[in-house]
């Protein structure tokens, strides 16, 4: 009997190693390990990726000088939030540490020159959506018309608004450390 315990142990412990895991330490069902890949969003503009949670001085400064700012006490942090308004987007931050951190990156480009860095714009519609991120997103939010997609380190949010099936706006979102 004790040796037929230490087998079953044994298979389920090789079973683990051998299998990706979620967060919680249960294993990803119909998955090899080698098909599980990190999902990472970032959005690019021009040659400057703007990282959701990154500092900001550097990339503030590659993006250039902002069509307008504007800047409020934070609600949620000590300092102060900011809004740089460039042509289609816009890159909030909010403070952590004394340092100026991305905070969000709003698209809501009606011409579409704006694009996410896998194609998503305004204008696109939810199948494109889907076909290009999966079918990963938050159901509840999607019943209103908004496919939110997390990374999977846990740190950010890519939130697709649509209206009729119809991408209205695009929104990367830092997800706040507890």
């Amino acid at each position: 009997m004790k040796r037929r315990k230490s087998m079953i142990a044994l298979g389920l412990a090789a079973v683990m190693a051998v299998m990706p895991m979620t967060s919680y330490g249960f294993p990803i069902l119909g998955k090899k390990a080698e098909e599980t890949t990190e999902i990472k969003y970032e959005f690019k503009s021009g040659d400057t990726t703007i990282a959701i949670g990154a500092e900001a001085a550097g990339i503030l400064a590659a993006l250039g000088t902002p069509k307008s700012t504007f800047e409020q006490a934070s609600c949620a942090y000590q300092g102060t939030d900011k809004v740089y308004s460039y042509d289609g987007f816009e890159v909030s931050t909010y403070p952590v540490n004394k340092k100026e951190c991305i905070c969000s990156v709003y698209i809501a480009d009606p011409t579409g020159k704006v694009a996410t860095p896998e194609g998503i714009k305004c204008g696109s519609t939810k199948q494109n959506v889907l076909d290009t991120y999966g079918n990963n997103y938050d159901a509840d939010e999607a019943k209103f018309g908004t496919y939110t997609y997390t990374d999977t380190a846990g740190t950010m949010k890519l939130k697709v608004y649509t209206t009729k099936d119809v991408v209205d706006a695009i929104e990367y979102i830092v997800i706040p450390a507890k």
